[in-house]
């Protein structure tokens, strides 16, 4: 298994060499075609790099959390990192100029068509060549320029990917380190304890203590159905269709992370079961399906970084928020929980405020929630997948597509945060079924 790693390696090298050499003897660049082969080509080789077994990942005995490299048989490896840019190019092709692959199609209008005619493309056998890394039945590579475009148009409209800490994933798992910190209670922090030395004495000898979580890229996948007519007849419809998966992609991630759909095995985990999650309770007397400013208030208060975290809430809760206030005296006026701005946006206790359908509803456990989302770790692969079969609904005369992107999300705290003095804290915090 090595050597065959160690030999692909070596060849798609060998390829890359050959690409720049040959540019170099006619004495040109790179056309647009031979750069996103080279772009895939190193991809791959930092791909098979990551699989190749090795010892034990150490830390290094006096560095940060934070810095480049661990040693890893007194090798340098790239740790984890999340980036600030969520963009495609940003995340996939940071410090390389190169422009993405765009297989040869002018558009991604173009490559939906040729998929949708069901004819012979050369263009599109090395697209479905180029899916074997993918766990998934056959399908064509979608070109990075245009997966590029389909998931930087998804994120304006999502809460997670937005909020959340994003890692690139180059491999199927990826770990991210941390700090063990839960447990303040003795005033340590992740082992680590201040002490106050008298001149020569020997200070206690400390062990820091970590964590770490594993991503793995799971497989989402959207499928949808068209009838023939529709494929053929229909005006612009490969323009809908991108249109409609852009929209189901948004939708998906939120839905995992954020919704009940994230609870199961196999899949990304939802913040509402997170491990650190901390439950509010219901006022004594409080009617069933119903909010209260208490509940607010405690909810804030158990917060860990109440001044970083956004409150979301399901849409059928909005009627009682907005009715909500805080009784000033006997003269003066309500002060509303609930506030809006100009430009439409809400805010609760002067904290961002976002109405989401992902979110049960009122009176459920997690109606309302208060989250630091950089407690939230997603994890994102690169390659998108498209497919596209006659034979599932043929009775019907209908065409099946599906689109497959692979990431994880999960909390990156195994527990509430346990202070020196007072209640436990967490950066997940719901409210319970009342």
């Amino acid at each position: 298994m090595y050597s065959e790693i160690k030999e692909n390696i070596a060849k798609l090298s060998e390829a890359i060499g050959n690409i720049e050499l040959r540019a170099k003897n006619e004495s040109r660049e790179l056309t647009a075609k031979e750069t996103g082969l080279v772009c895939e080509m190193e991809a791959e080789i930092k791909h098979l790099k990551m699989s190749l077994p090795g010892p034990v990942l150490t830390m290094p005995g006096n560095g940060p959390l934070g810095s480049r490299s661990v040693v890893y048989e007194n090798n340098p490896v790239e740790m984890a990192r999340a980036v600030t840019d969520r963009s495609y190019k940003s995340m996939f092709c940071r410090g390389n100029a190169r422009p993405l692959d765009d297989g040869g199609f002018r558009s991604d209008e173009e490559f939906f068509n040729v998929i949708l005619s069901g004819r012979y493309d050369p263009r599109l056998q090395v697209r479905a060549a180029m899916t074997e890394t993918v766990p998934s039945e056959g399908g064509f590579s979608v070109p990075s320029q245009f997966a590029s475009q389909w998931l930087d148009a998804s994120l304006p409209a999502e809460i997670a990917r937005n909020r959340a800490k994003v890692y690139p994933m180059t491999s199927e798992t990826l770990k991210v380190p941390a700090w063990d910190a839960k447990d303040f209670s003795s005033g340590e922090y992740a082992g680590l304890k201040m002490q106050f030395l008298a001149e020569s004495a020997v200070g206690d000898k400390q062990t820091a203590k970590m964590r770490q979580i594993t991503l793995t890229a799971h497989t989402g996948a959207i499928y949808v159905d068209a009838s023939l007519e529709l494929v053929g007849d229909g005006v612009n419809f490969a323009d809908q269709l991108r249109a409609a998966m852009i929209k189901a992609i948004a939708y998906g991630l939120d839905r995992h992370c954020i919704g009940s759909a994230g609870t199961g095995a196999g899949c990304p985990q939802s913040i509402q079961i997170a491990p650190c999650l901390v439950s509010i309770d219901g006022e004594s007397g409080q009617a069933s399906g119903t909010i209260q400013y208490a509940n607010l208030k405690k909810m804030y208060a158990r917060q860990l970084n109440p001044d970083k975290a956004v409150f979301m809430f399901n849409n059928q809760a909005i009627p009682d928020l907005l009715e909500l206030n805080i009784a000033v005296g006997t003269g003066g006026a309500p002060v509303p929980v609930l506030n809006q701005s100009g430009d439409g946006r809400f805010t609760i206790l002067g904290r961002p405020a976002i109405a989401t359908t992902h979110l049960p509803t009122i009176g459920s456990a997690n109606c309302v929630m208060f989250v630091d989302w950089d407690f939230y770790s997603m994890g994102l692969r690169a390659d998108v997948v498209l497919d596209m079969t006659d034979s599932h609904r043929w009775t019907q005369r209908e065409r099946s597509f599906r689109v497959i992107i692979r990431f994880d999300g999960q909390s990156t705290l195994d527990g509430p945060i346990t202070p020196e003095n007072g209640d436990t804290l967490s950066p997940v915090v719901g409210i319970a079924a009342i």
